[in-house]
């Protein structure tokens, strides 16, 4: 078994959502979605300064990608996670 997602609040998972929405494909390379959602874990480090659950959130993507995991994938799942977390 793979690293573990580490816990997002709704707002952390609403932008990482926005930072893979299918819109954006097709701006970069085959695994441009893992930049976008770098730069979203740069913008959650903006301080500079290391902090252990976006260290993880970044394992754990890099895990996805090598498990083939893709853009779409990827924002399926978290809007699963995103409604659960809404009680929806």
């Amino acid at each position: 078994m793979g690293p573990q997602l580490p816990p997002l609040s709704a707002s952390q998972l609403e932008t990482l959502l926005a930072c893979l929405d299918p819109q954006l494909q097709g701006f970069g390379g085959a695994d441009c979605w893992l930049a976008d959602a770098r730069a979203y874990l740069h913008r959650l480090n903006g301080d500079g300064l290391e902090n252990p659950s976006v260290a993880a959130l970044h394992v754990w993507l890099d895990a996805w990608a090598k498990a083939e995991g893709n853009r779409e994938t990827l924002r399926l799942a978290l809007q699963v996670l995103q409604q659960q977390g809404s009680g929806a």
